[in-house]
């Protein structure tokens, strides 16, 4: 979503959009599929729901593995964790498993389930060996979610390894329609409008810049990547998956 349509939407708080989603439908808010909102949970949906995390969970610590010789493992971080669905799946490789998200309602579940995994509402300091996210930045405004980017890669220990989903490009139904000059100023402006006024518990989707990604990611150190093309509803994205091997870097 380039240019003033991306800009119309930065001024939404997602936050508050998802600390609304903790307390309304928690699990939906994590996989939109009708069997998971509130309404038609039962306790074995709730088990098939977390029982997802080492799908998506397990082929990632595989490519990890191919990029690195070995699978990841020591402390590890899941950044916009939930409910907990895929912190506990990391639990399987990692010796200390931290979840951070910014919605009480949504920690609060992940603590009440006992799992292995810690679970907090800020970032620790790390070093971590394993920081992970999935399907979180595809929803945070990216000029915000770069700076969240480069502050967790701050917190990467040496030789560890980072898999981050972000969505990069859309299908042409999925497009904000664009114009030019002054109608190009109105339609954003509208939006802009459109973006603040909506209820709260809203989920929207943002597309970044791989480049300055990637330049994040060399900076920090990290120049082993590689990425794995990701699809949610015509909304493309990437996993990147890559391993710190060099100082960072500032220049």
């Amino acid at each position: 979503m380039p240019g003033a349509e991306a800009d119309a939407l930065a001024v939404r708080d997602t936050d508050a959009d998802w600390r609304e989603l903790g307390v309304t439908e928690p699990y939906w808010g994590v996989i939109s599929h009708p069997d998971f909102r509130s309404e038609n949970l039962t306790p074995e949906r709730i088990e098939q729901f977390y029982a997802s995390g080492p799908f998506h969970i397990d082929p990632i610590a595989r490519d990890l593995e191919r990029l690195t010789g070995r699978l990841p493992s020591g402390r590890a971080l899941d950044f916009g964790c939930g409910v907990g669905r895929l912190a506990e799946a990391m639990t399987a490789y990692a010796d200390e498993v931290t979840g951070v998200d910014i919605s009480p309602g949504m920690l609060a579940l992940a603590r009440a389930r006992g799992g292995k995994a810690t679970y907090v509402d800020q970032v620790p300091a790390g070093p971590f060996d394993w920081i992970n996210s999935f399907i979180v930045f595809q929803h945070i405004p990216p000029e915000r979610g770069e700076a969240i980017i480069e502050d967790l890669l701050a917190r990467l220990a040496m030789g560890g390894v980072v898999s981050l989903q972000l969505t990069v490009w859309r299908d042409k139904d999925r497009e904000w329609p664009r114009g030019q000059g002054l109608r190009r100023l109105f339609r954003a402006q509208r939006q802009r409008r459109w973006a603040r006024n909506l209820p709260l518990g809203q989920i929207l989707m943002y597309d970044y810049d791989l480049s300055k990604i990637v330049r994040l990611l060399n900076r920090a150190g990290i120049e082993e990547i590689r990425l794995v093309s990701t699809n949610h509803d015509g909304h493309h994205g990437v996993i990147i998956l890559g391993r710190k091997t060099a100082e960072p870097s500032f220049t």
